[in-house]
């Protein structure tokens, strides 16, 4: 078994299994179909772990596989602290931040900032493991996960927290245990509920990632003045962590005045880093099924989008699981290539459902600029030319180019595209410019599936460009 956790509530891959977990498969009874009674006979499978068991039903009998470890390649694992790269210093910086809860004392906030796959959670999460693994004989350190995308109102926030914390083994035997419903009560009384159970701490280490996303940033201001308002004993310590740069500047001057922070903002990954990342995690495939181009392919692929680790890891996984459905006996190129290519497009797919036609008629005049003018990056002025002969050859209505450039400015932060300010020489201004991060073949032959833009052909296409 490799080194690592990997926790439900911190990962954002829901489907995982826990590298730790070994379930009793043999007391799980079916009723059909019976297999053969010879236990002997029956074929042997292995999970994602590479843990050899019987199966009763030949259907879900399988060879060997890929994989020897599945876990260690799936978002939300957290490895120890030999395979982090590149993040000693952030390392070092939360590690003296939370240095005083170890002991018993407060911790200092911190507010984390830097694009997707750079490491903010998952450095947060190792510094936070190593520091209630740390703490001083009866110092008992809580710690705590919360996905703000996924709990964003102040109640779930609250709500989370205290279900997450509250342990029966933090109570006497004679205690009665607090309960902490999802709703129903009042929000004071969620808020008593979780003091009650922060009393049962010296310190808590509350993450809170995508932050942003909090419907109000009370929450923020109400946890960390807990201890001067004397609402708990225990000494709270908040690592906020961001991908937007300008998210802590912008919060309520109440709730900034109480949350004082430990700022940092991490550097995305280089492509030889994030080739260093991969191959502390190439374990998790079997001795020899990995061909030598598969993990420079990953890594150039994920430098091209500003280093993001998430991705890359998403895109090895990828590839290793369609090696594994084709019976393949080792991943290669080939396989890259193609978990890209559907990554990208369920990626972009997402992005695009439910959104107004005009946002798709932006995507199409970049993809078409990207993938015809042969131009890495193309200022406002050029895609909305294209964008104007979309919308004429579909008799689409036209919205002017600052509503144009909100559009941009959508996809800049949902990372459709990197926009900068380029410096178009003595007289000719400054002007913002943009570069697609996705494939624009994918993204063509997605938005041609809304029935609005079939009829554009792509010889037009390479007109308007």
């Amino acid at each position: 078994m490799s080194n690592g956790t990997s926790t439900s509530d911190e990962s954002r891959d829901q489907n995982s299994t826990p590298s730790g977990g070994q379930n009793d498969r043999s007391s799980v009874q079916t009723s059909e179909p019976k297999g053969n009674s010879d236990e002997d006979e029956k074929p042997l499978s292995s999970d994602g772990d590479g843990q050899q068991f019987q199966v009763d039903d030949p259907l879900f009998s399988q060879r060997e596989g890929i994989f020897q470890n599945k876990e260690m390649v799936r978002v939300g694992w957290v490895p120890d602290g030999n395979r982090i790269v590149g993040r000693d210093d952030y390392i070092s910086t939360i590690s003296s931040c939370l240095n005083d809860a170890v002991y018993g004392g407060a911790p200092n906030h911190i507010s984390i900032t830097g694009k997707t796959g750079t490491g903010k959670s998952l450095v947060s999460r190792y510094v936070t493991r190593r520091a209630v693994n740390a703490s001083v004989d009866d110092i008992r350190i809580g710690h705590t996960y919360l996905d703000c995308s996924k709990s964003s109102t102040e109640v779930q926030v609250i709500s989370t927290i205290g279900q997450q914390l509250n342990d029966e083994d933090i109570y006497d035997e004679d205690e009665e245990i607090v309960n902490m419903p999802d709703t129903g009560l009042p929000k004071d009384k969620f808020y008593k509920r979780l003091w009650q159970i922060l009393d049962h701490y010296d310190s808590a280490i509350i993450i809170l990632d995508e932050v942003d996303l909090l419907k109000t940033d009370h929450v923020l201001m109400s946890l960390a003045k807990a201890v001067e308002s004397n609402d708990t004993s225990c000494q709270i310590g908040i690592i906020a962590i961001s991908n937007q740069i300008n998210f802590f500047d912008e919060l309520n001057p109440r709730t900034k005045s109480a949350f004082q922070t430990q700022e940092l903002n991490f550097d995305p990954y280089n492509a030889n880093q994030i080739q260093e990342i991969l191959r502390g995690r190439d374990d998790a495939f079997r001795d020899g099924v990995l061909t030598d181009d598969v993990i420079p392919l990953v890594a150039a692929f994920s430098a091209q989008e500003h280093g993001d680790a998430r991705k890359a890891m998403r895109l090895f996984r990828t590839a290793g699981e369609l090696a594994d459905r084709e019976e393949s006996d080792v991943v290669e190129e080939d396989h890259v290539r193609r978990a890209q290519d559907a990554l990208e497009k369920d990626r972009f797919r997402d992005f695009l459902q439910g959104t107004p036609t005009q946002m798709k008629a932006a995507c199409l005049s970049i993809a078409a600029k990207s993938l015809y003018s042969r131009d890495d990056y193309i200022i406002t002025g050029e895609l909305y030319d294209a964008y104007q002969q979309i919308t004429n050859a579909i008799d689409m209505d036209t919205i002017g180019i600052r509503r144009f450039r909100d559009i941009l400015d959508e996809m800049q932060l949902s990372q459709v595209i990197e926009t900068k300010e380029v410096n178009m020489g003595k007289g000719g201004g400054r002007h913002n410019s943009h570069r697609l991060l996705h494939n624009p073949e994918a993204i063509l032959d997605i938005v041609m599936e809304d029935t609005r833009f079939r009829d554009i052909s792509r010889s037009s296409l390479k007109r308007s460009a």
